[in-house]
């Protein structure tokens, strides 16, 4: 699928929140309404196509490409003019910080565009088994979207309908455990109702319930259930395998094989900036370079810390594949990334042929090795799994650990294997490490506990009547 919202977000969208200009904006009653706009199947699998679009803002956007990677041991700005970048390294900043805005609305517009679907009319010219996994999909989505916003902000408001009377937009905060209430019921829905494979390859990139599964023992052990994480993640047992060579994983060559790689968000190469292209060539690239233009090699303004270079062995494989300490002449201080560099489009701005692997079968791995140690599993299942990664990566395998030293081995095996990949920050506050890690890493900077949350963004406490300053996290 398409990055399409510019040619179709005014319309099928029409009863979504607006973008960072504005927080909720009631719309006129003459404008259209899902009733009388979406008179096809079409107009509706395009609503569908508007919310798996919102992943791409959402997650990889300029202003949320960061937001799980800065403050962690894991990534730092580079470009330390912009005071932006700098308030995310060392936690100065507030509740007025746009990063957090635009987050917080992109993430309400994707849940949006989910209820657009789920509130679909009886009446509309769709087959009882479409319907069905149309509403899948989009509980997938929905789930996804209220993840990322109970892992950054805690408790947040609950909008499961797609009106726009104020009383259905203005909710009160609710708690942290309600929100994964939703998100979990949602998401094992959509396990039980999507296929574990798309067969037309017009419809890849969609959900499957292999993908759900995984997703699942995700938030499962980010809510501190690990039983429950493993019946989830014993779904994918046989179903992926990974791949021999590293790059493989990342190469748009590969995309959407189902291979390693479970969840891809979509984008595709257009030859325009910013249109349907990744930003990821972009923005992680090589520092130095002079920018991703006119034979350029990226901008560079994040990337790595030394500290994670400094984790690998030196037989480690990941560290030749994924780092370099020098591009095209031009010494990498520290060593930049390398995971995301699309071999034919590397320097163009904005428009790399990259898709965001969102999930994959290494993950699953760790995150079942975790939830077995969670869990006192008595046999080796859990050793089978961290080195059947470690093994990829031409490193020792592990045994004879204590629980703790285990969990400890993990938290480090997935730093090595699943860098930059978006998930540093939710990892170390689920392991209780985020103080003590980003201090280790960065000296200097030292966290309060507060620091596991961001500050709800102060345009929403503003906008919504049914919320106040006493809502927000404390610390902001």
């Amino acid at each position: 699928m398409k990055k399409i919202f510019a040619t179709i977000a005014s319309v099928l969208l029409l009863l979504s929140l607006s973008g960072c200009e504005k927080f909720l904006t009631e719309l006129p009653k003459s404008t259209l309404v899902a009733e009388n706009s979406f008179t096809t199947e079409a107009d509706w699998q395009k609503a569908l196509t508007g919310a798996y679009a919102m992943l791409q803002k959402v997650f990889m956007e300029k202003y949320t490409i960061v937001l799980n990677e800065f403050g962690t041991d894991e990534v730092e700005p580079f470009d330390l003019s912009w005071a932006l970048y700098v308030q995310l390294k060392y936690y100065t900043f507030d509740a007025q910080h746009e990063f957090f805005r635009c987050h917080y609305i992109w993430a309400y517009d994707g849940i949006k565009r989910c209820n657009t679907v789920l509130d679909m009319p009886e009446a509309a010219p769709i087959s009882a088994e479409t319907r069905k996994l149309m509403e899948a999909q989009a509980k997938f989505l929905r789930a996804i979207f209220y993840f990322d916003l109970v892992t950054y902000y805690g408790g947040v408001p609950i909008w499961t309908s797609s009106a726009i009377d104020p009383a259905q937009i203005n909710k009160p905060r609710s708690s942290e455990d309600d929100v994964y209430k939703l998100l979990l019921k949602d998401m094992e829905d959509a396990a039980k109702d999507l296929p574990e494979k798309w067969t037309a390859p017009a419809d890849a990139g969609r959900a499957t319930s292999l993908a759900a599964y995984a997703f699942l023992g995700r938030f499962y052990l980010q809510h501190h259930e690990p039983a429950k994480a493993l019946t989830a993640l014993n779904h994918l047992d046989g179903k992926f395998s990974l791949y021999t060579n590293l790059n493989d994983i990342f190469l748009p060559a590969h995309k959407n094989e189902m291979k390693e790689n479970i969840f891809e968000v979509q984008f595709s190469h257009s030859g325009n900036w910013g249109i349907e292209g990744s930003l990821q060539s972009s923005y992680w690239g090589p520092r130095g370079g002079g920018g991703p233009t006119n034979n350029g090699f990226g901008w560079g303004g994040f990337g790595p810390t030394q500290y994670v270079y400094d984790q690998y062995e030196t037989t480690d494989k990941r560290r030749a594949a994924w780092f370099a300490t020098s591009y095209n002449g031009v010494a990498q201080n520290p060593p930049c990334c390398m995971k995301f560099r699309d071999p034919d489009y590397n320097n163009v701005i904005e428009d790399d042929d990259l898709n965001y692997v969102m999930m994959r079968y290494a993950d699953v791995l760790l995150m079942k090795a975790e939830a077995l140690n969670e869990t006192d599993d008595a046999t080796n299942a859990k050793y089978d799994c961290i080195n059947e990664v470690r093994h990829r990566a031409g490193v020792g395998n592990l045994s004879g650990l204590t629980k703790d030293q285990f969990r400890d081995a993990v938290l480090k095996e997935r730093l090595l294997e699943l860098n930059c990949e978006h998930h540093r920050r939710t990892d170390l506050i689920r392991f209780g490490k985020l103080s003590e890690q980003v201090h280790a890493a960065f000296p200097d900077i030292t966290l309060d506990n507060h620091c596991n949350l961001y500050p709800i963004p102060q345009q929403a406490l503003d906008s919504n009547t049914a919320m106040d300053q006493s809502d927000q996290n404390p610390g902001y």
